[in-house]
């Protein structure tokens, strides 16, 4: 058994998720996330990039789990595992239709567990194996970087040779993205016809320009999709000489609407938020981004994550954790509650604390978008901090001062005992006077240690509050 193969377990009961978890550590694999709805399973799929997923099929939320199977396996190659309770004839052929590597009906054994992982495990290792002596170029770097895109992107040759590209941007044009890898550019890509008048006398030539907004997609079934092209380049170390790249926008009604053409309040409260200059977004109930100020993209682009991501589902943005879970957003839109959390980020060797205020948007009591405003609140935690550390310095003075006063009581009484005995003209036996002196020694020496204590700390606590 490969010790340590990262597993997800997908699963809307926790307490049956934390039992698999259980038994899965039991058996020697990694969980590395749990996850209850299908959006958010793709979006840990991205994140964690387990070696395989354990994915119940029905769960809760707007996305079942044979719809998010399907996404994972198309963006991210990784083998999922179907756990369900029900063997009905329907649910059977959608879970086939989606290739799954394996198929558990509830309950079912350990030994029946560890069997699927370990045959999904190898026969997908058989599966790279494969594709990578029949088209190497697939699991090359390149190869491997370009599918982690969430948005549709081609990469050419300087002869204009499709090189490599993800099987978003294939399925456009209704193609696998390996009927199409290794040909020419005009066999996917070609213009929209332009009409021209007939008495128009221009010079004929084999030249012919298509500009970023002409271009179009040839479907496999004939048809012809107007899209946008957005130019870039792949640098692959130097003396290399870089791969030309294009990202695909759909044009139309498919394409995502802007902040300036959504609803008037979105607008204003963006504006709003740019004017406190705090950073601020809005997601709608399909997890589309809605809206976002230009504080947002610039933290946006710190945290890797292009424009062109954020056209896509957000779930298929795996760095857009940095935002929030898809699990915690989306049982804020179930309950309309107002949420305020603080997260810690670490920034090498610096720590930020930033606040998120989540405040649903509704319509007819229904919550149809959520608006989240950033704030950052290191300053504010850190004096929060400072003035627990102060109390908690004074506290521990008055401590150390107090056992300055109990050590200072205990010393007087031998001292009393000792003077009384001799103004009273007793005589002292020499064993009596040995045992009184070390006693007295011992507690001077107490009495010394925790006075020094006492006055350092004072001294550290002037020099912190000047």
């Amino acid at each position: 058994m490969p010790q340590g193969s990262k597993i997800v377990i997908v699963e809307d009961e926790m307490i049956i998720s934390m039992e698999i978890k259980q038994k899965l550590t039991a058996m020697g694999y990694e969980v590395v996330g749990q996850a209850i709805t299908g959006e958010s399973a793709i979006q840990k799929a991205g994140e964690k990039k387990p070696d395989l997923m354990l994915m119940d099929i029905r769960l809760k939320g707007e996305m079942d789990g044979i719809t998010a199977a399907k996404r994972i396996i198309e963006l991210y190659d990784i083998p999922i595992i179907f756990l369900t309770a029900h063997s009905d004839k329907a649910t059977l052929e959608r879970a086939i239709a989606v290739s799954p590597s394996g198929y558990l009906l509830k309950p079912f054994k350990e030994r029946e567990l560890m069997t699927n992982i370990e045959m999904s495990l190898h026969k997908h290792r058989i599966q790279q194996r494969v594709r990578e002596e029949k088209y190497p170029e697939t699991l090359s770097e390149l190869g491997k970087k370009i599918a982690s895109v969430p948005s549709p992107i081609v990469s050419f040759s300087q002869g204009g040779i499709i090189e490599e590209m993800n099987q978003a941007a294939a399925e456009i044009g209704g193609f696998n993205k390996q009927e199409l890898i290794g040909r020419p550019a005009d066999v996917l890509f070609g213009s929209e016809e332009i009409a021209e008048p007939e008495d128009a006398e221009m010079e004929k030539s084999d030249i012919t320009f298509i500009f970023p907004d002409q271009v179009s997609i040839k479907h496999k079934n004939g048809t012809i999709i107007p899209v946008i092209l957005t130019g870039g380049f792949i640098f692959q170390g130097s003396g290399k000489p870089p791969h030309y790249m294009a990202i695909i926008e759909k044009t139309g009604s498919d394409a995502s609407d802007s902040m300036e053409s959504g609803p008037q309040i979105i607008r204003n409260l963006m504006a709003i938020t740019t004017a406190l200059k705090l950073p601020a977004f809005v997601i709608d109930k399909g997890l589309m981004l809605a809206g976002h100020n230009p504080l947002f993209d610039e933290l946006a682009r710190k945290a890797g994550i292009s424009e062109y991501m954020l056209k896509r589902p957000l779930y298929e943005t795996p760095k857009f954790s940095f935002f929030g879970d898809m699990q915690d957003i989306q049982e804020i839109f179930r309950s309309g509650d107002i949420e305020r959390r603080i997260r810690k980020y670490n920034f090498g060797d610096t720590i930020k604390f930033i606040e998120f205020t989540r405040i649903p948007l509704k319509k007819e009591g229904v919550t149809t978008h959520l608006v989240t405003i950033m704030e950052d609140v290191t300053k504010l935690r850190h004096a929060v901090f400072e003035a627990e550390k102060t109390r908690n310095d004074y506290a521990s003075l008055y401590s150390q001062f107090e056992q300055i006063r109990e050590l200072s009581a205990e010393l007087r009484t031998p001292i009393q005992e000792l003077l009384m005995k001799i103004s009273g003209g007793m005589t002292l036996e020499k064993g009596y006077v040995l045992d009184m002196s070390e006693k007295i020694v011992d507690l001077m020496s107490k009495f010394d240690a925790a006075w020094i204590r006492y006055a350092e700390h004072k001294d550290q606590l002037k020099k912190e509050l000047r």
